[in-house]
C-alpha cells in the first residue's frame, strides 16, 4: 500500500512540528524554566537576606536605647562616686555627723587605694580608720546616718570592720565630760568609693 503524498507531507510536517516542539521545548522553554528557578531562588535568599538586615535594625534600635538607659545609669553611678577633690569635705561631714549623733570623733588612719592593672573590674577607695566614743544609741544613730546620708555626701560606702568595747580608760576624754566610763570605744573601717 501506496501512502498518498498528501499523506506523506502531512506526516512529515507533523514530524517536523514535533521535532520543533521539542527543540523548542529543549532549547527555550527548559533554559526559561531553569532561570526563573534561579531568579525565584535568588529572590527568596534577597527575601531572607531582607529579613535579617530588618530583624539587626530593630536589634540595633533596641541596643541603643538600652545603651542610652545605661548611660544614664551610669551617670548617677558615677556622681554617686566621691570625687578626690570632694575628700577633704567628706571627712568633715564626717566629723560633723559624729558631733551631731553625740559622739567624739578621731581619725587615726586614712589612705587611698587604687586597684594593680590585674583588678581593672575593682573600684578605686578610700579607706578611713575611725574611733569614736559615745553610747550605743549614739553609736547606731551614727552609722545610720552614716548610711542614709542624701547624696552629696555619699552612698557609696562600705562599713568594713567595726570593733565595739565599753571604755575603761577615758581619762582624758573624761575629763572634758564628754564620755563617761562605761560607754562605747567604737573603731570602724569605712570604705568609700571614688572616681
Amino acid at each position: 500500500m501506496k501512502i498518498p503524498f498528501f499523506q506523506k507531507k502531512l506526516i512529515l510536517c507533523l514530524v517536523a512540528e514535533l521535532i520543533i516542539l521539542v527543540l523548542f521545548s529543549v532549547l527555550i522553554i527548559r533554559p526559561l524554566i531553569n532561570k526563573i528557578q534561579e531568579f525565584s531562588q535568588e529572590y527568596l535568599d534577597g527575601q531572607e537576606v531582607l529579613a535579617k538586615l530588618d530583624q539587626r535594625g530593630s536589634l540595633f534600635v533596641e541596643l541603643e536605647k538600652n545603651y542610652q538607659e545605661k548611660q544614664n545609669e551610669l551617670s548617677i553611678i558615677e556622681s554617686a562616686l566621691l570625687n578626690k577633690d570632694e575628700i577633704v569635705d567628706f571627712i568633715s561631714n564626717l566629723e560633723t555627723t559624729a558631733k551631731q549623733t553625740g559622739n567624739i570623733f578621731e581619725i587615726k588612719t586614712a589612705s587611698s587605694v587604687v586597684p594593680s592593672e590585674k583588678d581593672k573590674e575593682k573600684e578605686p577607695f578610700l579607706t578611713i580608720r575611725i574611733t569614736f566614743w559615745g553610747g550605743f544609741t549614739n553609736l547606731l544613730c551614727f552609722i545610720a546616718s552614716l548610711e542614709d546620708a542624701p547624696y552629696p555626701p555619699y552612698r557609696l560606702i562600705e562599713i568594713d570592720q567595726i570593733t565595739i568595747n565599753r571604755t575603761k580608760n577615758v581619762d582624758l576624754i573624761e575629763d572634758e565630760g564628754l564620755v563617761e566610763k562605761g560607754d562605747l570605744e567604737t573603731v570602724l573601717n569605712i570604705k568609700i568609693y571614688t572616681q
